[in-house]
């Protein structure tokens, strides 16, 4: 499922990068706009990739549980980076964009495609951002879980009930 959501918002990406790229030339108000949004992102999702790397979150149990859920929040936070990581993609095509508004007039083939490409990069991770509320309840449910398990050993009950 996840790999149709991700092949989806690549396609959104593209489609909106070809057809929506004449309506953004010479418009300073997107600019400002998308800037602002993905810069609210990009700080949105350091704060995730901080919570995710929190040893808290660490499963109960011996050393081995803990080394056996190192992969799984590793690969979370590699597809978190990637994400930060088109966020500043798009802000830099828009700077790129701005730029080059300004350097080459109004129709460049060059211009064109700086302006396709942050409209991919933005529509893309847009979507993808729909993702994450997903990734915080699994992360939360874990937590959760997990010190559920922890007081019911203190309390000296088995993890069933």
């Amino acid at each position: 499922m996840r790999i149709i959501f991700f092949l989806f918002c690549i396609a959104a990406g593209i489609a909106g990068a070809y057809y929506a790229q004449p309506f953004v030339a010479n418009n300073s108000d997107l600019v400002l706009i998308v800037i602002t949004v993905f810069t609210v992102f990009a700080g949105f999702l350091i704060a995730i990739i901080t919570i995710i790397g929190d040893p808290i979150l660490i499963s109960e149990g011996s050393w081995r549980t803990s080394e056996g859920g190192r992969a799984r929040m590793r690969q979370r936070l590699n597809l978190h980076i990637a994400l930060f990581t088109l966020y500043l993609i798009t802000i830099a095509l828009l700077f790129a964009g701005v730029i080059a508004e300004k350097a080459m007039g109004d129709y460049n083939t060059i211009r064109v495609w700086i302006e396709r490409g942050y409209l991919f990069f933005g529509i893309t991770s847009f979507l993808l951002t729909f993702g994450l509320p997903i990734s915080l309840i699994e992360m939360q449910t874990n937590r959760y879980d997990a010190e559920t398990t922890r007081r019911r050993k203190a309390a000296g009950l088995s993890e069933d009930g």
